[in-house]
């Protein structure tokens, strides 16, 4: 069953948007009896089709629709920020493990440059979220904000425990942590890593610093595998 996610919702109907009557529509082609899921604020809702207005998608709310696709497990991912493509693959492999928030991260060995093109890039990238929180059929959006430093993320990590994957660590692996809360926040370096600055940054601030094994991964490969592991350890235990 496809899976939209809306705001525009009453009592007995919700509107869908432009681009999404149009993936509706001339994407997609649901037929008239054939049953959608669409995620609001307020719910997720089983509907069907009931009109055209104005060129959007009209449906007819059948019933509301239990949650259950959402990991009891908080992963906030606070990514250096990667080249184009290699960013846009990070936020869409990490919608579809289960991330829950993306900051992208402001480090010293950060080659992309987006100062100037910030908003554009965040409208581009929601658009990648929300095509992967369709796919994996995730029961909300993550949410992603704009670029912040290392001393931004300080200020507001609160009491989330902070993991930092870094080729330089051999011993301490994830299953080594046994008090780990259920509110994790996940730091990836950049394509040249982090400087050992950085390190004994994220070390003042509590951050445990990990190994993902022996084997040197790219940004891109260790924020997914890292992200995905740690959902996974935590909802076993």
């Amino acid at each position: 069953m496809f899976r939209f996610f809306e705001d525009n919702i009453n009592d007995e109907s919700i509107r869908l948007n432009e681009e999404n009557s149009h993936h509706y529509l001339n994407v997609l082609r649901i037929k008239e009896d054939e049953e959608v899921e669409v995620v609001t604020n307020d719910g997720i809702f089983k509907c069907i089709f009931k009109e055209i207005e104005d060129k959007d998608i009209i449906l007819k709310i059948i019933e509301e629709v239990k949650r259950e696709n959402e990991s009891p497990v908080k992963l906030i991912l606070f990514q250096g920020i990667l080249k184009n493509d290699k960013m846009e693959q990070v936020l869409k492999q990490a919608t579809e493990v289960g991330v829950t928030e993306i900051y992208p991260l402001k480090l010293k060995r950060v080659v992309a440059d987006i100062d100037k093109k910030v908003d554009k890039k965040i409208v581009r990238w929601e658009k990648i979220i929300e095509s992967a929180a369709k796919q994996s059929k995730r029961d909300f959006m993550p949410i992603i904000h704009k670029p912040i430093t290392l001393k931004e993320l300080n200020d507001l990590k609160g009491e989330i425990d902070l993991l930092v994957p870094y080729e330089n660590e051999e011993e301490l692996r994830l299953k080594d942590i046994k008090n780990l809360s259920n509110n994790i926040g996940l730091i990836i370096g950049p394509e040249g890593g982090f400087e050992e600055r950085e390190i004994e940054e994220l070390k003042e601030m509590g951050a445990q610093i990990i190994t993902l094994g022996n084997r040197i991964l790219r940004a891109e490969t260790a924020a997914v595998c890292a992200s995905f592991s740690i959902i996974y350890e935590l909802e076993s235990r």
